[in-house]
């Protein structure tokens, strides 16, 4: 079929704070106001902020079970995913993640509804369980892998090539707040700041983020933004490094926009990524960024064009790296202009709109081709 008149279930496990859950959101009311879509409806757990800015679209959402990925929780997804696909009669399922890929797949069994197409998106698991992922995804009819180095490890685990496809996503991050209220907000008129956004968990490396920090030895200010278990204890780690009068770790914050736009230096510590959101959308709002060269995030981040590079769980490098954005301002100029030029290049709402409604059609096309005509 071509474009026109798609309908469409998208299963986002939750919808609270994340990268995962801040791109399906954008998507879902992206096609909402396209043309070509009769339909959209989202299915999920619920979770705030992104269930209360679906509503204020107009897009209904259906709550199920979260597709945890074990089997009292997958069935149980299932089963309401495929009550939701009898009553929607969509043209294609769009999962988010494995567990969802897995539960939309199953659903698709329950309801006897085998002309409909299964795309999912994969965001990124740890590496020991990519095996595992590509199992579950394997009943996709197409599986998008959200940059080039995702989606080489999916097929090095053993997806077919043929069944995948790259889509970056997309980012509008729009600051709203000055430079000069944030930076106040923060006691950080005069000297350098530095954030970091994501969740408090051990793949994420804030506390390495925090050591390089200790190791430029000058006054500075530096925000550690996000949401997890390992909060207290990163807060523990500054104070031991004499950093907790220089570096808040500030839990969840609705703000990051503006927070990101008023930094110096936006710095990712991660040991393990796919790709992350925020990453695009510091470079997306001018920020120079430094990061951890894993996963994905070479994709985007050409080391001394785009952003600086440096070998993961690397204290020195990670400071070194820094401390040259804060100390040339020429350089700092040069990395933020490469970095919003490729974020207003290849991560557009619209290339990403255009790129999922033609895989669409295409996972379409591959499960009308996969059936005997009747």
């Amino acid at each position: 079929m071509d474009a026109a008149g798609l309908r469409i279930v998208q299963v986002i496990p939750s919808l609270w704070h994340g990268g995962l859950e801040r791109m399906a959101t954008t998507l879902t009311i992206a096609l909402e106001a396209d043309p070509a879509v009769e339909r959209v409806v989202v299915c999920t757990s619920g979770g705030d902020p992104y269930l209360e800015e679906l509503h204020e679209h107009g897009i209904d959402v259906i709550t199920i079970p979260r597709p945890f990925p074990r089997p009292g929780p997958l069935v149980r997804a299932a089963r309401s995913l495929a009550q939701v696909i009898r009553e929607e009669q969509p043209h294609v399922v769009h999962a988010h993640n494995p567990g969802a890929a897995a539960a939309a797949a199953l659903g698709r069994t329950l309801a006897r509804a085998g002309h409909v197409a299964i795309v999912s998106s994969f965001h990124g698991v740890l590496p020991r369980r990519i095996g595992r992922a590509v199992r579950a995804l394997s009943f996709s009819d197409l599986i998008v892998g959200v940059s080039p180095t995702t989606t080489r490890a999916l097929v090095k685990a053993g997806l077919p090539a043929e069944k995948t496809a790259t889509i970056f996503n997309a980012v509008q991050p729009q600051a709203v707040r000055g430079e000069a209220e944030v930076r106040a907000e923060f006691h950080a008129d005069g000297v350098p700041l530095i954030i970091t956004v994501g969740r408090y968990v051990g793949e994420k490396n804030q506390a390495l983020l925090l050591d390089a920090l200790a190791l430029l030895g000058r006054p500075l200010r530096g925000l550690v933004v996000g949401y997890g278990p390992r909060e207290g204890e990163l807060r523990s780690h500054a104070a031991g490094l004499g950093l907790a009068e220089m570096v808040s770790v500030t839990g969840r914050r609705d703000d990051t926009a503006d927070l990101i736009a008023a930094a110096d230096v936006f710095a990712l510590s991660s040991s393990s990524e796919a790709l992350p959101l925020v990453l695009i959308e510091a470079m997306s709002l001018g920020t120079p960024v430094v990061a951890t060269s894993v996963g994905g995030i070479a994709d985007v981040v050409t080391d001394g064009e785009t952003g600086l590079l440096v070998p993961p769980g690397d204290v020195a490098a990670l400071s070194g790296a820094i401390g040259r954005v804060l100390g040339d301002r020429a350089l700092a100029d040069r990395l933020a202009a490469g970095g919003h030029r490729f974020a207003t290049e290849h991560c557009s709402i619209p290339a990403m709109v255009a790129a999922y409604r033609d895989v669409y059609t295409d996972a379409i096309a591959r499960r009308a081709g996969a059936r005997p005509p009747t």
